[in-house]
């Protein structure tokens, strides 16, 4: 199904109108763009392409060339090229250059179009799962070597101590290796469980619409331990405000805000604002705090894996609570981000898209 605009890159106005019959025909609800060159193509940067036909001929440019900067532009377009020419080394160069597929326009019909672009959205998304996956295992196997080397260094090294302090008969000394040897292994298992949250935080079960009250109860109620030793003031205001979503997930999410408003508080007593408003297409949550605040060339990156702040690195955590945020955000056909113009404390949105007709997809992509 495409959910995003459509452009049309072809010198022919004749051949842009077919196309353009076409695709309104298949896609009622999705706006088709046009363009006569590669020019007048990147005047539409701006805009958010998600499938795009592409004359192999141009006035200024060559079909394949122009590829890379639409590929630079949207990393997750899906291109098709078309000829006038029925030429086999045309499509193979098409092919090997990115593209999902190529058609002759003395070919083109409403059917091969449905046929093209649903076959290549469906190979396409699958390619950018294995790659967002690829990508984490890569993570995962440097985190991994990274941070379980100390523990495990320690674990030997005080067992080591442990056996030459109990024959000496100093059971003080013992004791005290033991409580240390007992950090360590709880530092490898927190570890490996926050792995194992980020690499599946998605929840078995079905989803529903609650209010969204109550998935800030669930999230403050597991967190109330946390919120009482720091004192932290949490204020919300939704009114009847409901939400159709994964109810485990979101209060996930919602904890790990909590949790980092807490952790990376200020000498102020933390004082947190949890507010919503619904979307046309969903609803958009935001958490403000006055803690110590990102800064601004953080802001951008402190949702990736494994990405913590700088002044921040004698705080406990793996780096992967804001990056399961992320995960789940996505899952429901969202987004996270940090508010760029704030400049006291931290401000970060989350919006939640899921559909009923999504459910199925957002299932998948898990």
């Amino acid at each position: 199904m495409v959910e995003k605009n459509i452009l049309i890159v072809d010198d022919d106005a004749g051949d842009r109108k077919m196309m353009r019959r076409h695709l309104l025909r298949l896609y009622p609800s999705v706006s088709t763009l046009e363009a006569d060159s590669g020019e007048a193509a990147r005047a539409f940067f701006e805009e958010d392409v998600e499938v795009i036909f592409l004359d192999y001929q141009l006035p200024d440019i060559s079909g394949l060339d122009l590829m890379s900067s639409f590929f630079r532009r949207w990393p997750h377009c899906v291109i098709f090229i078309m000829t006038g020419q029925g030429d086999e080394e045309i499509a193979k160069s098409a092919i090997l250059s990115g593209a999902a597929d190529y058609i002759a326009k003395s070919a083109i019909t409403s059917g091969a179009l449905q046929r093209m672009i649903a076959n290549g959205l469906q190979v396409a998304r699958m390619r950018w799962r294995i790659e967002e996956h690829q990508k984490e295992l890569q993570q995962f196997s440097d985190v991994l070597v990274h941070d379980l080397r100390a523990p495990i260094r320690a674990i030997k090294f005080l067992s080591d101590q442990i056996l030459e302090d109990f024959d000496a008969g100093d059971l003080e000394e013992v004791k005290r290796e033991f409580d240390l040897m007992k950090r360590s292994v709880s530092k490898m298992s927190d570890l490996i469980e926050r792995l194992a949250s980020h690499i599946n935080p998605h929840s078995e079960g079905a989803p529903e619409t609650v209010s969204a009250d109550s998935l800030v109860e669930a999230a403050c109620l597991v967190m109330a331990q946390d919120i009482s030793n720091a004192d932290a003031d949490i204020s919300s205001d939704f009114g009847d405000l409901e939400v159709y979503c994964f109810p485990p997930d979101i209060s996930q999410l919602l904890q790990n805000l909590i949790g980092n408003s807490i952790k990376y508080r200020s000498e102020a007593r933390p004082s947190i604002q949890i507010t919503a408003r619904p979307l046309n297409s969903g609803v958009q949550f935001s958490i403000r705090d006055n803690g110590i605040g990102v800064p601004e060339e953080y802001r951008t990156r402190i949702f990736e894996p494994f990405k913590r702040l700088q002044r921040s690195s004698d705080l406990p955590g793996s780096g992967l609570g804001l990056a399961t945020c992320a995960k789940i955000a996505k899952r429901h056909n969202g987004e996270i981000w940090c508010e760029p113009e704030t400049t006291e404390g931290t401000l970060i949105h989350f919006t939640l898209k899921l559909r009923p007709a999504q459910v199925a997809s957002a299932v998948a992509a898990t």
